[in-house]
């Protein structure tokens, strides 16, 4: 394995975490875990010296926060993600509205919403969904649904109250995301309070579409997509900017199970988007378009070998391979998307199981260049404590979070 250049930025320490953008206007209107901040974006952005010629691309887009932040700098951006509830805050956060219709449209859906109605619901929804709205709570909340699809309105329009619903929808769900995982919130609200809680959330939207003055041009979209096998041409991109899930056994269709089977899919179409996700979960074994040129990196397999021999689930050590075999076709396409002398930085975090590193970002560095990238630096942003349930056993190990810096080569 190669050496590569490892240098701290500690500084960018509280931009690889969510938690600035929990009061940033817009960006806030849906926030998911393990995402990282706009001003790291405006840094590489800056650093870079990207224009308003270039174009930025997030393959795996979350909740939007690389193509706003690119819209909040002027620089035209695309963003792709597999899931329709992450598509749904993307494109919301970087439409184009006209405030006045839209303060008509809410005032219209206002007068629709009639909790006395709020007794039962319709629709048949899987269990998951009836465990966390019982009794009225999933009535109220398919009657808001319902209302949204009867106001007139655009569809940016209508995504806007969707979304609204959606990041209304935890502080009633007796089921909620903490931080990789679900668990039973003990804390929820009364479905008295639902009329004034929905209400401030849209005010909330309002505001900062009222204070904020973005771009009105149509150069920042977001889609679904595989990350693995993307739809744009050869030589499309000036940069990528992203942050891949991390080998953290996170499954975002479970976390967020409740928004996608209440608003998006059925049981089915759920396990099949489980299944079709990025390996760092054991449940993905996804179809994956053709996978030649990769070898898995010596590293690795010593690694994987030591974790074997610790006896840890047969099921972590094929998910921990297919990690970086998904990785490899992502680096893979983004080399093929971008034009020659592009900037590509990936968000990664290392991990550690049965008390071995795996020392994701220095094995990316690697398998990237098996992609035709060139790695220039890995910036350390932080260091990361690990559970406590590894702490427990191992001692206090902390794991790197790094911003890896690739670029294309000049052909």
């Amino acid at each position: 394995m190669g050496t590569h250049i490892i240098e701290e930025r500690l500084d960018w320490r509280r931009w690889v975490t969510p938690k600035p953008l929990e009061e940033k206007p817009i960006h806030r209107w849906y926030v998911f875990p393990h995402s990282f901040s706009s001003e790291l974006v405006h840094a590489l952005i800056e650093e870079w010296g990207l224009t308003s010629r270039d174009r930025i691309l997030d393959p795996f887009a979350g909740a939007g926060t690389t193509i706003l932040a690119a819209k909040e700098k002027g620089i035209p951006a695309t963003g792709y993600d597999l899931s329709p509830l992450a598509n749904l805050a993307a494109r919301t956060k970087i439409a184009n509205f006209n405030l006045i219709r839209l303060k008509r449209a809410s005032r219209q859906l206002e007068r629709k919403l009639k909790p006395s109605t709020w007794n039962g619901h319709y629709r048949v929804y899987p269990r998951l969904v009836e465990e966390a709205l019982p009794g009225p709570l999933l009535g109220a909340f398919e009657n808001i649904s319902n209302r949204i699809d009867q106001i007139t309105c655009s569809a940016e329009e209508r995504d806007l109250f969707r979304l609204a619903m959606l990041a209304t929808l935890p502080k009633y769900s007796r089921l909620v995301a903490n931080g990789g995982w679900l668990q039973w919130n003990r804390k929820h609200k009364r479905i008295e309070t639902l009329p004034r809680v929905f209400r401030e959330q849209l005010e909330r939207m309002l505001t900062d579409l009222g204070e904020v003055r973005l771009n009105r041009k149509p150069q920042w979209t977001a889609a679904l997509s595989d990350a693995r096998q993307l739809p744009d041409p050869d030589g499309k991109y000036a940069a990528v900017i992203t942050s891949p899930p991390y080998p953290n056994r996170h499954d975002y269709t479970r976390v967020f199970g409740v928004e996608l089977m209440f608003g998006f899919l059925n049981w089915e179409q759920t396990r099949r988007l489980r299944y079709q996700s990025f390996h760092s979960h054991p449940e993905s074994h996804p179809a994956r378009p053709d996978c030649s040129g990769y070898s898995c990196p010596v590293r690795l397999k010593r690694t994987l070998t030591r974790i074997k021999k610790a006896g840890i689930d047969p099921r972590v050590l094929r998910m921990l391979e297919g990690y970086f075999l998904d990785m490899y076709l992502c680096l893979r396409e983004m080399n093929r998307v971008c034009r020659d002398g592009a900037k590509i930085a990936l968000i990664l975090g290392n991990a550690q199981y049965s008390g071995e590193p795996v020392h994701v970002d220095e094995l990316t560095a690697q398998i990237g260049e098996q992609a035709g990238l060139s790695c220039q630096t890995l910036l350390v942003a932080r260091y990361r404590g690990n559970s406590a349930q590894q702490m427990a056993h191992f001692g206090r190990n902390p794991s790197r979070e790094t911003v890896v810096i690739f670029q294309k080569s000049h052909h």
